[in-house]
């Protein structure tokens, strides 16, 4: 409808023109929308001007009844609704023509040329259509008209369900005269929701009066943003939110008059760059929430230079989001809570600034609550942007602890493009001490993204291994001469060395995990190149490193390094180091190392890339990986990892080998038997941050194979088998069901239910734990128990995953969602360190004692 009026206004090539006609064509769209949802409800017939029909079509059949109607409309309500800013340019534009359209739009007729004016089978009823619509109409409004500028100016859609979870936390236990801000407000999403759940709280769930809706709409909620059409579009979804609110009857015109909201409540300002306006500053906001741009706003002025600590100047580079985090500090005080949706990234930077911004504000804000919405990003949570997003809140219920940070992660789940229901549950939240997160900047995304024995694992590489930019200096692998990118082709025009056309090229193409085939390379043709490399970098033996995490890995989820003996030439793709005059048994070594498991594990969940942006590996990334010293290791163990490298070079397909290898790299790190396998799961679950498409992440929600089951279980005994061997009276044996006690159906969004039952024996523990089939009937008692108790009241935006623990006398069933992530060797280790903390075990020994 909106391009069909545009293209009425003959296009003379000025862009203001164009402009002109589609703020033109919005405000008649909006007037008529707005009128037929006020004769739907029945609010407009009985205030009429007797020259106005109340019939929408009838009001639109000629310019003059459409003036009539809008000088109506003007004069009813209030500037901010309805602005004639150039009464003579409206009617100047407003022809036939356009009326014809809007009447066609009245009546349901399809305003497609091929169409030929078709009916739609049901006309739009705007009593029975959510006022959220309407207002969602508006919105769509701001962004067209904003096109260029929607990016810098943070005009993107908030999805309702996105605002709801945002919410949830802060209004726990808020105050129910809490004043609420949103610092870059957009079209009001926030607001106007936060103004429901006031009215909601305020009128105790009963009808709300008149005086009520409008006494918390002009005095608890603010708003500033810099684009005042998305002002315009506030003030109009908190009017319409206020007239639903509102369950009075309307006995005079003056009830459908507001107070002005604009320069009042809603302010235009470039909050970051410009003071805020006085009525803003006189007391701190019991609640700060929104969406703020992740882009550049148009901030006029050079940013205030950073110092160490400070809040008010720490912040990652180009990320603006975070200085709105700041601002909101500034005008929460030391009490009020923050609500708001931050891009991820910054939070998982090695960036010594975006380390140094995110340190201040947890160490501000505490206590603090982030919860990663990074898995989601490809499934349309944002209708126009595909950047990963992440929860933030200070102060609220959620984390009641100054000392210590909640993180988790809403998990992938096949239906949410389809339904918008966030998946959530115990299994994917978890809190964790302030001062590690403040101590190990990787610790915090392997606490979110994995569990708390990844960020164990994370925290001891950190602490106990240099990095392997160091290492390599440590071998004489100097910056300047040996090391660095391959050359770049695109770009200026500089006459490549003449030796380069003697030589042959790694491209992305033609490289494979652990050795590069030779005749697969293609000899160097370039003309000229953007920027050619010293030749120190070419000369062999050479380890060549990838900027991506993708299929070249020998598994899926492995990282690619390779070693090529001779000199070669690659392009900017990789990373090598010449190995040149130095033992080629150290690039066999860290050839090992980077294809190992163990690089997989840090670059999942301690890089600053995997499952956030592309799978892309930059060379500070690489460089900053914890390796061995392999000037200190001993001999024996770098022979015998050079030899486990060229056994798995040899055949990358067999898994066999690739999991000798993995053990060699492990006997350098020098790790326990459960770190092992909480890295050799890593690259399984690696795969689904690098490969992000939906053919892949499927696998995360499959039944568990009947292996993966009883491995689990083997290793949830084990563990707590080597607590009670101490004893050695009692042992745990597992048993695990084919049957599932509750069967998948994500056509209603149920991932199903899977149990396995874990009993005490007298006896001490065995080497091997014990694992037995039960039998499926064993599990129609326990299902008949449970029976209905899986239902929940929850929000229809959320699904609560839940996890069980029940405990009998001699025996726990633990429940979980049947899908193979809850099920995994790493997911049974942190299963029995709950299972120990719950301090069953002593329970049943002090029973037995007595």
């Amino acid at each position: 409808m909106e391009q069909r009026l545009v293209e009425l206004t003959p296009d003379d090539g000025e862009p203001r023109t164009r402009a002109l006609a589609r703020d033109l064509a919005q405000r008649f769209i909006g007037r008529c929308i707005f009128t037929w949802y006020l004769l739907d409800r029945g609010l407009a017939q009985p205030f009429l001007p007797p020259n106005l029909r109340p019939d929408l079509s009838i009001m639109f059949v000629n310019p003059e009844s459409a003036f009539q109607l809008f000088d109506w409309l003007r004069s009813t309500f209030n500037g901010d609704l309805f602005p004639m800013d150039d009464p003579g340019a409206e009617r100047e534009h407003l022809t036939p023509a356009h009326l014809s359209y809007l009447r066609d739009f009245i009546e349901g007729r399809s305003l497609i040329p091929e169409r030929h004016g078709q009916g739609r089978l049901f006309r739009f009823r705007f009593n029975a259509i959510p006022v959220d619509l309407v207002s969602s109409i508006y919105q769509q409004f701001a962004r067209s008209s904003a096109a260029e500028e929607a990016a810098s100016q943070g005009l993107h859609y908030t999805p309702v369900e996105l605002v709801h979870l945002t919410l949830d936390p802060v209004f726990e236990a808020l105050p129910e005269k809490a004043r609420i801000i949103d610092p870059a407000c957009g079209s009001g999403a926030f607001l106007v929701e936060a103004f429901r759940r006031l009215v909601w709280r305020a009128s105790g769930g009963k009808p709300a009066s008149r005086k009520l809706v409008r006494e918390i709409l002009y005095n608890q909620l603010f708003g500033i943003d810099i684009n005042r059409s998305a002002l315009g579009i506030t003030a109009f979804s908190l009017y319409l939110a206020a007239l639903e609110l509102d369950e009075e009857p309307v006995c005079d015109v003056k009830d459908l008059k507001f107070d002005h909201l604009i320069g009042e409540t809603l302010f235009e300002a470039d909050s970051l760059a410009e003071p805020l306006p006085d009525a803003l500053l006189t007391q701190p906001f019991e609640a700060v929430v929104g969406n703020p741009p992740w882009t550049f706003v148009g901030q006029r002025g050079a940013s205030p230079k950073r110092a160490k600590g400070d809040l008010g100047t720490a912040r990652p580079r180009r990320s603006p989001d975070q200085a709105f985090l700041s601002l909101a500090a500034k005008l929460a005080g030391e009490a009020g809570r923050i609500g708001m949706i931050m891009k991820a990234t910054p939070f998982f930077s090695k960036d010594v600034h975006a380390v140094e911004s995110k340190k201040a504000l947890l160490k501000r804000l505490a206590p603090t609550a982030l919860i990663n919405l990074s898995y989601l990003r490809r499934e349309e949570l944002f209708p126009d942007a595909l950047g990963p997003a992440l929860l933030f809140f200070s102060r609220c219920a959620l984390a009641p602890d100054p000392t210590r940070v909640l993180v988790g992660s809403i998990p992938w789940t096949p239906d949410f493009r389809r339904t918008g229901v966030f998946h959530v549950g115990p299994g994917e939240i978890r809190s964790v001490p302030l001062d590690r997160v403040l101590a190990i900047p990787t610790f915090l995304k392997a606490a979110t993204f994995g569990t708390v024995r990844d960020g164990w694992l994370i925290e001891k590489l950190e602490r106990g291994f240099p990095t392997l930019g160091s290492v390599l200096e440590a071998l004489g692998r100097s910056e300047t001469d040996h090391r660095g990118q391959g050359f770049q082709v695109q770009g200026d025009s500089n006459e490549p060395p003449e030796h380069y056309f003697r030589l042959r090229v790694v491209t992305p193409d033609a490289f494979t995990a652990f050795r590069v085939n030779e005749n697969a390379l293609p000899h160097f043709n370039h003309k000229t190149l953007h920027r050619p490399r010293r030749e120190g970098i070419f000369l062999g033996p050479l380890l060549l490193c990838s900027k991506v995490g993708n299929s070249s890995g020998a598994e899926r989820g492995r990282y690619s390094a390779a070693v090529y003996e001779g000199d070669v030439l690659y392009t900017q793709n990789f990373y090598g180091v010449s190995f040149r005059n130095v033992d080629p048994a150290y690039a066999h070594a860290l050839s090992g190392i980077l294809n190992s498991s163990i690089t997989a594990f840090q670059f999942a969940f301690g890089g600053p890339t995997w499952g956030l942006e592309r799978p892309t590996v930059e060379p500070h990334d690489l460089l900053s990986l914890r390796v061995p010293s392999l000037r200190t290791v001993s001999r024996s163990q770098l022979d015998a990892l050079v030899r486990a490298e060229r056994a798995a070079a040899a055949a990358p397909e067999d898994a066999d080998r690739l999991a000798q290898l993995d053990q060699a790299v492990f006997e350098l790190y020098d790790l326990e038997n459960e770190e092992r396998v909480v890295a050799t799961d890593s690259v399984d679950r690696a795969r689904y941050l690098i490969f992000e498409n939906r053919k892949e992440r499927i696998g995360l929600v499959q039944p568990p194979a009947p292996e993966d089951l009883r491995a689990y279980a083997r290793q949830v005994t084990h563990t707590v088998n080597a607590y009670l061997r101490a004893r050695g009276e009692r042992h745990l044996e597992a048993i695990v069901y084919q049957k599932r006690l509750k069967q998948v159906d994500w056509s209603s969004g149920v991932p199903g239910v899977t149990a396995v039952r874990f009993v005490m024996e007298p006896g001490g523990p065995s080497a091997e734990a014990t694992v037995r089939d039960g039998d499926p009937t064993e599990l129609d008692a326990l299902a008949a128990m449970l029976r209905g108790q899986f239902e929940s009241d929850v929000p229809p935006y959320l699904n609560e995953r839940r996890q069980l623990r029940l405990y009998g006398d001699g025996d726990l069933f633990i429940l979980k969602p049947t899908e193979a992530r809850y099920w995994t060797r790493t997911a049974g280790l942190n299963d029995a360190d709950v299972i120990l903390a719950d301090h069953w075990l002593r329970r049943l020994d002090v029973a037995t004692d007595a």
